[in-house]
């Protein structure tokens, strides 16, 4: 163990003992973005987990969101057994769970047995994007914004209900209403007081379009923190629903009435000593022409990473018509109907926004994707088109490539796309088309209550 590891262990150790902590979750996020793993004592972390890590079955990226296993994976199934791969904690990450008695929480990073990196796993995918960005002189920034829905009752009731107690919080929606935040202060006050507690800041809150939709704001950092910190405040938001006897759902689309709920992330580089690279100090109303290179890659590669900006059924019924989401490969100068949106800057604040993910993506392959496709576009010296002036909606194809518009075209796109190939790899990209192949397969196989009440009793 080197010294810095030696010195990391006895900070461990004092934040274990300034906080009374009993429990330490120990996890990683699988290939959909859900955050899996154990908890282990206090104890057992300090004196084992914390110094050599644990082990957890590799299945843990051969199934789907309801724990069934994938078929057709090269990387795991039943022929290999599934066996075990390693989670070591990334000891920078250790945070306090405020809102459960004596519980910490550390984010691992996924190896094989043999100490090697896992490059299925999605934040080694990030680490990766963010090395190759610091090999070309830049640090990457990025910063989240979630919607999501409250809803009243619990998931045990809803699930009892055959999924259809949706009963908002709120049964209207108005957007940045102040009644309709303060009302429900005691529940996103809570969210917002227990993310500081556990030393995430929240810029800001509000309530949505959509009835009991709210958005939250998480503080820019570094690209990998910015995605552990957006993996932390998600499963805190559910957790603190579910204490309140809510379900918080960050479905893209979970009723066809109501507006989509987004995971809009802002993007910027910045040199090695903290200079904004996008920030353009001789006109401010511009980017930087390595901002405008870019973003010219981010809307270059957007179709071929729909399958990561959209990754699940439900996605596509967000981004259906013209809905506060990016249905295009366009950009333009704050313009809410584009894919892209380049908010622009005399310094820091100078970004691009990528307006396509909902709030069901996986953070760690949004920013990774979105920063790769950034990097080519300045590797190879990207320049955008004319910016949409109007509504990106009515723009033509010739304009402005469309998105895939289903789950199906998606996962051909990704897996046919040279670039994709490129900018990931082989192995990525052949694992994640499978999976989504493997969903689509799930959902072409049941009946739902649509097709029931539309053709049992008229056929």
């Amino acid at each position: 163990m080197t010294d810095k590891n030696k010195k990391s262990i006895l900070e461990v150790r004092e934040f274990i003992e300034k906080h009374n902590i009993d429990t330490v979750r120990l996890g990683a996020v699988d290939i959909d973005g859900v955050w899996r793993g154990k908890q282990v004592g206090a104890d057992y972390f300090l004196n084992k987990a914390a110094i050599d890590g644990t082990q957890i079955s590799n299945i843990l990226f051969g199934w789907d969101v309801a724990d069934n296993l994938v078929d057709g994976l090269d990387f795991t199934g039943w022929d290999s057994g599934y066996p075990d791969i390693a989670l070591i904690p990334d000891l920078t990450t250790l945070s306090l769970v405020s809102w459960q008695a004596q519980t910490a929480t550390v984010i691992c990073d996924v190896n094989t047995l043999d100490g090697q990196p896992l490059n299925l796993s999605p934040r080694h995918i990030l680490r990766k994007a963010t090395e190759k960005a610091e090999q070309l002189g830049y640090k990457c920034h990025a910063a989240y914004e979630f919607e999501f829905y409250l809803l009243n009752d619990s998931i045990e009731d809803i699930s009892a209900d055959q999924w259809r107690s949706t009963n908002p919080v709120k049964k209207s929606g108005h957007c940045y209403s102040m009644l309709h935040h303060s009302s429900s202060s005691d529940i996103i006050g809570e969210i917002r007081k227990s993310m500081r507690a556990s030393g995430i800041e929240l810029e800001a809150t509000n309530s949505e379009h959509g009835p009991g939709q709210y958005e939250i704001n998480i503080k820019y950092d570094d690209a990998l923190k910015a995605a552990d910190d957006a993996i932390f405040v998600k499963n805190g938001i559910k957790e603190i629903a579910a204490k309140h006897g809510m379900t918080a759902t960050f479905m893209a689309k979970p009723n066809a009435a109501w507006s989509g709920s987004s995971g809009h992330v802002h993007m910027s580089l910045s040199d090695h000593q903290g200079l904004p690279i996008f920030a353009n100090p001789e006109n401010k109303s511009e980017l930087s022409e390595v901002g405008y290179n870019f973003l010219a890659g981010m809307v270059e590669l957007a179709r071929e990473m729909s399958a990561i900006y959209l990754p699940n059924i439900n996605s596509y019924k967000r981004t259906a018509g013209a809905a506060w989401s990016g249905g295009n490969s366009s950009w333009g100068f704050d313009n809410r109907t584009v894919s892209h949106r380049a908010i622009t800057s005399a310094g820091a604040a100078a970004r691009v926004e990528n307006r396509i993910p909902g709030a069901d993506t996986n953070p760690y392959l949004v920013i990774a994707a979105s920063l790769l496709s950034g990097l080519y576009g300045i590797e190879n010296k990207l320049k955008p088109k004319d910016p949409i002036l109007g509504n990106a909606y009515k723009v033509s194809p010739e304009l402005a490539r469309p998105l895939a518009t289903s789950l199906e075209e998606a996962a051909t796109i990704f897996c046919d796309s040279e670039m994709a190939r490129v900018i990931f790899s082989d192995e990525f990209v052949n694992h994640y088309a499978q999976m989504k192949k493997w969903e689509i397969k799930q959902a072409n196989g049941y009946v739902n209550n649509w097709e029931l009440a539309r053709y049992l009793d008229i056929i």
